[in-house]
């Protein structure tokens, strides 16, 4: 038995079970579907875990150099999700239970979601695909340095 080198057992059979879902599968568990149903499912499957790769790598190569208070820090990173005025001022709208959600999963400032993958997000109430795609597109405009609008 070879061993698996890559992402957790968990996080892996996560992803899997994303993509057999997209394929509908029948009653007694049988999946039928076309190709481009198939390559569909498969590259959401590639890209989710490329998502959760990558941020895990930057946030191992840049985290330690980013605690708050750091000089290093970008101020973005300090908007606070708890005050409407410094979100409003950000150019950053999301619904009210969706900020509640984040708050209460411990999530305090922008910086805090930099390296959340939009799995983890989507496993918070209210936070469904779109609004993990939303949220992650904000951190993405912040990093770019291009103003961040999220509706």
């Amino acid at each position: 038995m070879t061993m698996r080198v890559g992402l957790d057992d968990r996080i892996a059979e996560r992803i899997v079970g994303t993509a057999m879902c997209r394929l509908n599968p029948t009653y007694g568990n049988k999946i039928l579907c076309t190709k481009a149903a198939l390559k569909d499912a498969i590259m959401s499957a590639l890209d989710e875990a490329h998502e959760i790769g990558f941020l895990a790598g930057q946030k191992e190569q840049y985290g330690e150099h980013t605690p708050p208070g750091s000089p290093d820090r970008p101020a973005w990173m300090d908007i606070r999700l708890d005050d409407p005025d410094d979100l409003a001022r950000n150019h950053i709208r999301f619904q009210p239970v969706v900020l509640r959600s984040l708050l209460g999963a411990g999530f305090r400032c922008v910086g805090d979601l930099r390296w959340v993958p939009s799995r983890e997000l989507t496993s918070l109430h209210y936070v469904g695909f779109k609004w993990a795609g939303r949220i992650r597109a904000v951190i993405r405009r912040f990093e770019q340095g291009a103003p961040v609008v999220a509706r």
